[in-house]
């Protein structure tokens, strides 16, 4: 006997990703897995790249430094830009330092020999006076 199917056909799992669904509440509202959803996706021929924090960071973060607040912060940003929705604590955590860095008038630089800082106990992001030649909260590495 076959299993029974959760997902929807192709045709309304394109139409939800189109309307900004996520493949996360695709597959709660259908109970499944996110990987089972951007399976059926592919299989239909819609497929997006995943956004990641590579979309924002112009640099190459160590492992070591992969999973510090800062980060935390990144991706919610990258959450944001895709349209998902965040958690309260990390829509409210993000609101803060966002505040924090407008404030101090602060950017976010990175080099993976930095020293642990008041940026990251782990080292690696630092914080640097904003410049003119600052666009956003990020300082770009001199090309």
């Amino acid at each position: 006997m076959a299993a029974s199917r959760k997902l929807p056909d192709a045709q309304t799992l394109r139409r939800l990703r189109r309307e900004g669904w996520t493949q996360r509440r695709i597959a709660e509202t259908y109970e499944v897995s996110e990987s089972a959803v951007w399976k059926a996706l592919n299989q239909s021929g819609y497929t997006k790249p995943l956004a990641t924090y590579k979309d924002i960071l112009p640099w190459d973060v160590a492992d070591e430094h992969k999973a510090v607040a800062i980060m935390e912060r990144f991706r919610a940003i990258n959450k944001q830009r895709t349209g998902a929705k965040l958690r309260p604590e990390e829509e409210q955590r993000l609101k803060a330092w966002l505040r924090e860095l407008e404030s101090e008038g602060l950017v976010v630089a990175y080099h993976p020999e930095a020293p642990p800082n008041s940026a990251s106990s782990k080292g690696g992001f630092y914080y640097l006076p904003k410049s003119e030649q600052d666009e956003w909260i990020i300082r770009r590495p001199a090309s």
